[in-house]
């Protein structure tokens, strides 16, 4: 369409109808602009309104605003490609889904695939990763499993959908739960740890990356495994979602995708100078003066020359000495690098390993429990426990083999000073009921402090070692803890049983992993005490057994420096 807002008419010089007809082209301009669609997100410079909500460590919003985490690099980099400008805006998860739904937002990233979402928006196909649900509980509560959770406080995100389909199981079994709503999953974690809530419920990606922080441990139990994807409104452009599943499948398939920044050159610029005219004067009396420099050095010449040759000796033996070195180091940084990649696909391999494994053992464990709590029949009854007791003992493998790895790759920890009585008499008290079905009386008369500097982690080590011997001893028997002085400057813990003993040819071998002193009655997985002997070494400390002094039974000790 064409208009003329001032037609070439040397006649007309009238100011009002020039101005009348720059008017009506800036009215017939507006009805254009008006006419096209305000959000064609798949033409470049187009931008697009992003709705981000805290979700880590999926999506990641800083002190200062800034979107970080995986899907927030996912889209930089597709609208990098498309020429996309992103406008983040962020919100909570209810806010996020009504603007998606009123058009106020063009993507909502980090969304759990449902059906009832798949109806009300337009998802993207492509998903980038798939969570679940995950519990904690602190140590000591005797929390294993789904029955265990009835009357107990369980801490949530009061936005999560692991919260909401997880309320819905149990509400359907008419069981009394206390639900303790919070606003992130950093503070479930620390009502947990706190001994405030019984359990906590989060993400497993959330969970993988900040449970070491804590005080915490895992149960297996998964809630409602989804896979994630990106949400659109429901009128969103087709060709927008194609794109971004397209994007987003050549990413998945490119394993070494690397982002290339050139780099600046700077020019060289060079400057003269021109020597003054009363130079030349001087040139003449600096002559005379170098005459005289020049026959003192002849004088000198064969004095510098013996020294030359002697130093030019000594430069090539450095020279040889530094090529040596650096070709050394080279190799040593080459084995490092290499060691480290080692370390990084073992640490991959155990992570992956540990979920593709726990996941259908949980499973597993979850419709045993379902089962058992309406099966009449004994010979089917039998049948699930022996299910239950292997499920167990595999998923107890499992989480052992995974701690272990992780121990392996750590070559030292951070200590601080605690008292070591302290720690053994909450380990005693958590084991009580344990020691209570056995009628096992555990004694443990701490004598005063006894400071050490350790690691918090030090409590698998007494927990592993009284739990093993109420394990191998006898109903009716007595457990007992002392601490002593080791070398003037440590402490001597000692756990005295009175179980079956350990033979001499077993006693080398029990804390190597799968190593069991050939108790085949008794469930375990042969890698406690390989767990114990590698947090010891990490305290520079040392741990070994004996036969009891007096009557049947063994004699475990494990030294620390104070």
């Amino acid at each position: 369409m064409h208009c003329s807002c001032v037609r070439e008419n040397p006649n007309l010089i009238n100011r009002s109808a020039n101005f009348n007809a720059i008017l009506r082209c800036l009215v017939l301009a507006s009805i254009l602009l008006l006419l096209v669609p305000t959000a064609l997100a798949d033409n470049p410079g187009t931008i697009i309104k992003v709705g981000v909500f805290q979700s880590e460590p999926l999506v990641i919003i800083e002190q200062r605003g800034e979107v970080t985490g995986p899907y927030a690099y996912i889209l930089e980099t597709i609208a990098e490609n498309e020429e996309w400008e992103l406008n983040y805006i962020q919100g909570s998860w209810e806010e996020n889904l009504e603007r998606l739904e009123n058009n106020e937002i063009d993507i909502l990233i980090a969304v759990p695939y449902s059906p009832v979402s798949d109806e009300r928006y337009t998802l993207t196909s492509e998903g980038i990763t798939t969570i679940w649900g995950i519990a904690y509980t602190h140590k000591g509560s005797g929390i294993s499993s789904i029955k265990d959770l009835r009357g107990k406080r369980i801490a949530v995100d009061g936005s999560d959908m692991f919260y909401t389909d997880l309320n819905a199981s149990l509400t359907s079994t008419n069981t009394n739960y206390q639900f303790v709503e919070v606003d992130s999953y950093r503070e479930v974690l620390e009502l947990v740890d706190q001994k405030q809530a019984d359990v906590g419920i989060v993400s497993n990606l959330y969970g993988d990356t900040f449970e070491d922080e804590y005080a915490i441990s895992r149960m297996s139990l998964v809630i409602a495994p989804t896979e994630m994807v990106f949400a659109l409104p429901k009128n969103a452009s087709i060709q927008m979602v194609e794109t971004i599943d397209l994007s987003v499948k050549e990413l998945k398939e490119d394993a070494g995708y690397i982002s290339y920044f050139p780099q600046n050159s700077q020019l060289t610029h060079i400057n003269t100078w021109e020597s003054p005219t009363w130079l030349t004067l001087t040139v003449g009396i600096g002559g005379g003066l170098l005459l005289l420099f020049i026959i003192l050095s002849f004088v000198l010449k064969n004095k510098v020359e013996t020294k030359t040759s002697e130093l030019n000796s000594k430069n090539q033996e450095l020279e040889v000495q530094v090529r040596e070195r650096l070709a050394a180091e080279k190799k040593l940084k080459l084995y490092f690098a290499q060691l480290k990649h080692s370390n990084e696909l073992k640490d991959l391999f155990t992570d992956i390993l540990r979920h593709d494994l726990i996941n259908p053992a949980t499973v597993i464990k979850g419709y045993v429990e379902y089962l058992l709590e309406d099966e009449e029949n004994v010979q089917r009854t039998t049948a699930l426990k022996a299910i239950e007791r292997n499920n167990l003992k595999l998923i107890e493998m499992i989480e052992n083999a995974a701690n272990l790895a992780k121990l392996e790759s750590v070559e030292e920890l951070s200590f601080e000073e605690m008292d070591i009585g302290n720690i053994i008499e909450e380990v005693v008290q958590n084991l009580q009921p344990r020691a209570d079905e056995k009628q096992i009386k555990i004694e443990f008369r701490p004598g005063g402090d006894y400071p050490a500097k350790v690691n918090k982690i030090i409590e698998e080590v007494f927990s592993n070692l009284i739990a093993n011997s109420i394990k191998y001893s006898s109903e009716g028997t007595i457990i007992e803890v002392v601490v002593s002085r080791w070398n003037n400057n440590g402490w001597k813990v000692s756990i005295i049983d009175e179980g079956e003993g350990i033979s001499d040819h077993d006693k080398p071998l029990i804390f190597n992993r799968f190593e069991r002193a050939g108790k085949l009655n008794i469930k375990g997985s042969g890698l406690g005490l390989a767990i114990v002997k590698r947090i010891v070494e990490l305290h520079e400390g040392d741990v070994g057994v004996k036969d009891k002094p007096s009557g049947k039974g063994s004699v475990f000790w494990v030294t620390f420096h104070q």
